[in-house]
């Protein structure tokens, strides 16, 4: 995700669909790094997912 609007604005989209995540919060800078996904078939969950690039190192 490009910052951290982004993961907190997908972390809401996700509890409104009520699609099982994680919002990791990085501590003592309370600060969100990543979300997780229950494993999910791809057609339930890709809608949310679209705008994001898959990272790769």
């Amino acid at each position: 995700a490009p910052d951290e609007k982004s993961l907190n604005d997908l972390h809401s989209k996700l509890d409104e669909s009520q699609v099982d995540h994680k919002l990791w919060i990085e501590q003592p800078e309370n600060i969100p790094t990543c979300l997780v996904v229950k494993p999910y078939p791809k057609d339930l969950i890709q809608k949310h997912f679209k705008k994001f690039k898959l990272f790769k190192s």
